[in-house]
């Protein structure tokens, strides 16, 4: 049976409210959460939403006003200041900006959250944790740099290892792929989610990047101050693909729209999306409207959001196509399946079942396998 010391994160009814001289604001509204061990969990929300403020009160970085938070089976609300300090220790942090010492080497960065969180160590088991952690993280070669000697993506490695080293049971990510280009953020996530399997800690990241959705286990959009339930989430997500759409071409909307999801949808069928296949998908909206690479870019990650949170496909028979989209609509979906070389048999029962779900008919070019 499992124990509430072994739950990592369970808040009941928990509001936030700032307040100052001039204005009150509720910036969390009666949140229920609960997070099991070895979860990744992705937190999404526009800005505003109230996405630090959660993970700070779950970090125990901030007191809680009301409700409950739990953290291990540990009461936070009304927690003193030392039961606090306590479990931050279980804790590991990974923040946007590294909050890195620049005066300090990596390895005295790294040995100053051993030194916080783990007591008293020797010297050798210090060097020997230090060591294995950077080496994870591929920056064994860069134990005696200081941080201004790394790029970006290096420094934000540098405080995944800081905030791993002690092995946390809990690690929370704020925006930790905001200040990294699209790859340098992609190795990033990928290594917090090899690690965190590792140690089987349990993550809970606060990302604006739809391109990183798929690593989670379980995605919560925060809005308003309150988490949103997935069909409110989709239909945030849709109707902000269409607004965009309808701006450049309103005849075309509902076609592009389709066939954003779509193309996503096939690339995904093995559970993944390489960079050839998210070149092509660009390329065919491309072919298919009139926006900007931006606004194309845009458009490619409301897809993944939707197909990432929704978890299911649509039913619709009548599609209102006209027959040229209809053969750019399949040549298009063939076209992404082959991108990386080859059609696979989840990209062929893919491309069918989206052709009969929108009512193609795919004739004598029907998709099979090879």
């Amino acid at each position: 049976m499992t124990g509430e010391a072994d739950i990592p994160v369970a808040i009941e009814k928990v509001s936030y409210t700032y307040q100052d001289a001039f204005i009150k604001r509720e910036i969390l509204k009666d949140i229920d959460l609960s997070i099991g061990s070895g979860e990744i969990v992705i937190l999404t929300g526009p800005s505003g939403s109230g996405k630090t403020t959660l993970i700070t009160l779950i970090g125990a970085l901030r007191k809680a006003q009301s409700g409950s938070v739990k953290i291990f089976g540990q009461e936070l609300l009304k927690a003193p200041q030392r039961k606090l300090v306590s479990v931050r220790k279980d804790i590991g942090y990974i923040f946007q900006q590294h909050n890195l010492l620049d005066y300090l080497t990596i390895r005295q960065n790294i040995m100053m959250s051993l030194q916080l969180c783990g007591g008293r160590i020797s010297r050798a088991t210090a060097r020997e944790k230090i060591n294995a952690v950077l080496t994870q993280v591929g920056l064994e070669e860069h134990v005696d740099k200081r941080p201004t000697e790394l790029s970006g993506g290096q420094k934000q490695r540098v405080g995944i290892a800081r905030a791993l080293v002690n092995e946390p049971r809990l690690i929370l990510a704020d925006e930790p792929t905001a200040s990294l280009d699209k790859e340098s953020g992609r190795r990033v996530v990928n290594l917090i989610q090899d690690l965190a399997r590792k140690q089987q800690s349990t993550v809970i990241m606060v990302t604006h990047d739809n391109r990183i959705l798929d690593v989670a286990d379980r995605i919560l959009h925060l809005e308003d101050g309150e988490i949103q339930s997935i069909s409110e989430a989709v239909a945030s997500s849709t109707s902000r693909m269409l607004r965009l759409l309808e701006r450049h071409d309103p005849s075309s909307s509902h076609y592009l729209s389709a066939l954003s999801l779509g193309l996503t949808r096939v690339a995904m069928a093995d559970n993944r999306m390489d960079e050839s296949e998210r070149a092509m998908i660009g390329s065919a909206l491309n072919q298919a409207s009139n926006l900007s690479q931006a606004e194309i870019d845009l458009v490619m990650e409301l897809a993944h959001t939707q197909l990432c949170v929704q978890g299911g496909h649509g039913n619709g028979k009548d599609n209102g196509f006209t027959p040229e989209q209809s053969r750019h609509f399949i040549n298009s979906l063939r076209a992404v399946a082959g991108a990386d070389g080859s059609i696979g048999p989840e990209e062929i029962d893919e491309i069918n079942a989206i052709a009969n779900e929108l009512g193609f008919s795919l004739g004598s070019s029907e998709t099979t396998a090879p």
